[in-house]
């Protein structure tokens, strides 16, 4: 059963984009469409599509797996830019 990945909920379970737009396809390719229910998805207050934080948590966390088996200059090659800040490792 497919849970969401920020509450674990497994209702109206929804893919989303980790990074979007003209990264849309290279999120894809790497794995990072993950799995969230409706309001982790699209809820006014707490739906990444509106809460910038929790959005950029997802970010950071994709950004952290990536660097697993990759460079930061990879990761910014192929996404446009860095979620994790020099001053906060």
């Amino acid at each position: 059963m497919v849970e969401c990945h920020m509450c674990g909920k497994t209702w109206m379970i929804e893919h989303h984009h980790v990074f979007a737009g003209p990264y849309r396809k290279k999120s894809t390719q790497y794995g990072y469409v993950w799995p969230l229910c409706a309001w982790c998805h699209r809820h006014p207050i707490i739906g990444v599509h509106y809460n910038q934080e929790r959005n950029l948590m997802l970010k950071r966390e994709a950004q952290e797996d990536f660097e697993k088996t990759h460079s930061r200059e990879e990761f910014r090659r192929i996404f446009g830019k860095s979620y994790i800040l020099e001053d906060e490792e």
